[in-house]
């Protein structure tokens, strides 16, 4: 409800939902992983359009514009230009990622927060609960249900012509059951960022202009029942459409002056499950899903006569079948669960049609990915084990068995010292792997060399974890250090006198994050930031797109009783380059990024409430890095404001 926007305790916060971190029940202090929650309350306060907005903020994570209206999150300090794979992404449960990229944040931007329940953020490695892809972290998003019976409707209008409407329907289905639909769409129109870098020899600075033009659309249907013969069913049909235009594009060094680029999406899932419980303790889990996506990635290319437009479709598909069953072993003080499941990805077609500017046709190139297929049997074993008054051990692993090259295992260890509800400290190990995509093994025609003895990168981490929680305080703080081998790049072969995708590098990162929440007498201030080192280990280069510091503060009061909520947040980040380095262009120092934001919620009745945002009060001219490489930066958002009304009937 929105008055829950001004009610939530810090023992409430203390008990946000941290399902996507364990097979088995756990708590914010008994998960085994760094592990963040964000509510709809928190993003509609802090003015988020689009899906990672939400996650701005969070210490140790860095949501960076990438190409054609995408955005990426780069975790701990590795920002680059792959940025877009090793984050493992799952819509209600169901992975995201494709094979062709590895990239479910480059494949699917933009779903909508309107039909949005919750997000989770593990920071660290989950190959041994999500397999490949979650190399760095995973990003769990869960929809809205029908727990909660009734109909929700928002509208928010901005300036510069965004807009945003929702609307969520819940009803019982029978005895113990409900169905639910959520609609969102959101867009923007032509927002005029200028985008400047010096001239060629010396010659005047050229200039871009990006509209910066988006609209999405979202949709999602499901039903559950009550428990019938012993088991609980349910399903969800899931739809979804991106359009992004005149964003950034391929880089300087691709695009040359016209660095202009856009995004069509089309996405549409299915999923069914059914659980039951076996005797006392067990419980039985099934799921069936299967996702189709249809992808044009558009943008200028400077060729040595002309400018083009370059367009490259994709089309993937991802099917699976998982069962997970859990129980208990009183004995032994050990929940354990075991997770059994079968995928297949599919590359149906890729290929690149390349048009003049006015749209006449110059050629079309099918891509050495296409008809690309994987399959992928998998078993994940976990358990959490009591030893002692204080100590647990969450321990176990993943055994993934690939039909392209071969199986990998991924193993996992935590050990937990939890001497009341209120505290925890926690001692973590883990290791992640992502497998190479079909585009690493197969190469681009004229372009890069495929690589079909890829082996999949591998990385270790090891943290160190304590949280806190008193009756107005919830701190926790981390220290961190990562080791990552096997790395694919592509490097040239003078033999053949062609690129090619090899596992040759090596990455090192290490360093500290923490956040507090402090309440009391209607005020509530939180404080968060980040300080992270990392590094290519081969050469000894940082990687130096990634903000070295960034420190969030906010504070908020309670007035009128609790109806009005007033906040002021405050971004501050430093120490990152407009551009890679290894570019043909040499990267440059971009000054402190600093971003001022206002916020107003009130509940006019118990059916209305109205929350105002003004971003970037103070309108500074800030620019973020550009992991393709367009010189000066990406600039970000100017000085905008939302108005959000939200109805519950």
């Amino acid at each position: 409800m929105p008055e829950e926007l001004f009610s939530m305790s810090i023992e409430d916060l203390g008990r946000i939902d941290v399902s996507a971190s364990s097979l088995l029940p756990s708590t914010l202090l008994s998960a085994a992983s760094s592990i963040s929650s964000v509510t709809p309350q928190e993003w509609e306060r802090s003015g988020a359009r689009r899906t990672l907005d939400a996650l701005d903020g969070t210490p140790g994570v860095f949501v960076m514009p990438h190409t054609n209206g995408n955005q990426v999150l780069a975790i701990r300090g590795y920002a680059r230009l792959t940025s877009f794979t090793g984050v493992a992404v799952t819509l209600d449960g169901v992975p995201l990622t494709d094979l062709y990229r590895s990239s479910p944040q480059y494949n699917f931007p933009g779903l909508n927060l309107g039909v949005m329940a919750q997000m989770q953020l593990i920071q660290g490695p989950g190959s041994a609960l999500y397999g490949s892809d979650a190399f760095h972290g995973v990003l769990a998003l869960r929809t809205h249900d029908g727990e909660d019976a009734g109909q929700q409707a928002s509208v928010t209008a901005g300036g510069e012509g965004y807009y945003e409407a929702a609307a969520r329907y819940a009803q019982a289905l029978g005895e113990g059951g409900h169905w639910s639909m959520a609609f969102a769409a959101n867009g923007q129109g032509d927002q005029e960022r200028i985008a400047t870098r010096p001239g060629p020899a010396g010659g005047p600075p050229i200039s871009v202009v990006r509209e910066n033009r988006f609209l999405a659309q979202t949709a999602v249907l499901k039903a559950s029942s009550g428990t019938g013969g012993g088991w609980k069913f349910n399903g969800g049909l899931y739809l979804h459409r991106y359009g992004a235009d005149d964003f950034q594009g391929l880089g300087s060094r691709l695009a040359g002056a016209q660095d202009l680029g856009g995004l069509d999406t089309r996405f549409a899932m299915l999923q069914a499950g059914a659980k039951r419980q076996v005797g006392d303790s067990g419980s039985l889990e099934l799921k069936a899903y299967g996702w189709w996506v249809d992808n044009d990635v558009g943008g200028r290319l400077q060729l040595p006569a002309r400018v083009v437009q370059r367009d490259l479709y994709s089309r993937q598909d991802r099917l699976g079948l998982q069962a997970i069953y859990r129980d208990s072993l009183p004995q032994w003080r050990t929940d354990w669960a075991l997770a059994l499941a079968t995928e297949k990805l599919n590359v149906r077609d890729v290929h690149v049609a390349i048009h003049t500017v006015a749209g006449d046709f110059l050629s079309d190139t099918p891509n050495a990915a296409s008809d690309a297929r994987r399959r992928v049997n998998s078993a994940t074993l976990e358990l959490n084990s009591r030893f002692g008054r204080d100590w647990r051990a969450v321990w176990g692993g993943r055994l993934d068995d690939y039909s392209d090259f071969g199986r990998h295992a991924s193993p996992r260890l935590g050990l937990i010292y939890q001497p009341s509800d209120t505290g925890a400290l926690k001692l973590l190990y883990g290791q992640a792997f992502r497998a190479p995509s079909a585009a690493e093994r197969n190469g681009t025609v004229n372009t890069v060399l495929g690589n079909p003895g890829l082996k999949p990168e591998v990385i270790d981490s090891l943290e160190l974890v304590a949280i806190r929680r008193q009756a107005k305080l919830l701190w926790q703080a981390s220290v961190f250090e990562t080791a990552w081998r096997d790395g694919i790049a592509i490097v040239f072969r003078p033999d053949l006198r062609i690129n090619q995708f090899q596992n040759v590098e090596r990455n090192r990162a290490h360093g500290a994050t923490a956040s507090v929440t402090w309440q009391s007498e209607g005020w509530q201030c939180e404080a968060g930031g980040a300080w992270v080192a990392s590094r290519n280990a081969s050469t000894g280069a940082s990687y130096n797109i990634s903000p070295r510091r960034s420190v969030n503060v906010s504070v908020a009061r309670s007035l009128f009783d609790g109806a009005g909520r007033i906040g002021v947040a405050q971004r501050w980040m430093d120490g990152f380059d407009d551009i890679p380095r290894g570019d043909v262009f040499a990267p440059s120092r971009l000054p402190s990024y600093a971003r001022t934001d206002l916020s107003y919620s009130h509940v006019i009745s118990k059916s209305l409430t109205l929350t105002a945002v003004v971003r970037n009060l103070f309108d500074r001219d800030s620019r973020l890095p550009s992991p393709l490489g367009s010189v000066g930066g990406i600039p970000d958002d100017r000085i905008n404001a939302t108005v959000r009304a939200n109805w519950r009937f």
